[in-house]
């Protein structure tokens, strides 16, 4: 199962770099750009190596947020579909945002108390549980399901850690995630302006 779920998220990235090299093209060409590099991905080996493993080394186990995000991207880019709405994707990257700021100083030692370890319990994922019945009661359906998918992944044990930090977040998607919201806002602003 965890095999499986790595090889999922290093196609995910892989199919998600597709989409970003081509965003220039029509829909068509776009598909046709990403079956390319996956492709070339997996038959041509890199100094020895499958670049699927240089992928999972560099990238490290992904995050459920991680991976829905990466397939909300791609199947945006590729379809036009949105899967999770615009204000749906700024209040996860804000949740992930803040989450990042409690957790990765706390656990490089910064300060005394270390939140990671409250990952191994039940208790974060009743924290998470309560923070998709209140996005539910607030309309965020979207972020609610995902939470609700987060604790689920854990209790069936999808990824090779028992930690629901783990999970929740990732330091590639922490480190993205302003970028993330950036990118939101603008696009936000430019709808706006051509609504006007």
């Amino acid at each position: 199962m965890n095999y499986l779920i790595m090889n999922i998220s290093t196609l995910l990235i892989v199919a998600a770099c597709g989409v970003f090299i081509s965003l220039f093209f029509n829909r068509a060409l776009r598909w046709i750009a990403v079956i390319i590099l996956i492709m070339l991905s997996v038959l041509f080996p890199v100094a020895g190596s499958n670049l699927w493993l240089w992928i999972n080394g560099a990238a490290g186990e992904l995050s459920i947020v991680t991976m829905i995000l990466l397939i909300v991207f791609v199947v945006r880019g590729l379809t036009g579909c949105s899967l999770l709405e615009i204000p749906a994707r700024t209040h996860l990257s804000v949740l992930i945002l803040l989450t990042g700021f409690l957790l990765y100083p706390a656990t490089l030692g910064v300060s005394p108390f270390d939140p990671y370890s409250l990952g191994y319990g039940f208790e974060l994922s009743l924290l998470l549980l309560f923070l998709s019945i209140l996005y539910w009661v607030f309309r965020q359906q979207g972020v609610a399901f995902i939470l609700l998918f987060v604790v689920a992944a854990r209790e069936i044990g999808i990824l090779s850690s028992v930690n629901t930090w783990d999970y929740l977040i990732d330091p590639l998607l922490w480190l993205f995630s302003p970028a993330i919201l950036i990118i939101l806002s603008t696009g936000r602003r430019k709808t706006a302006r051509i609504g006007s």
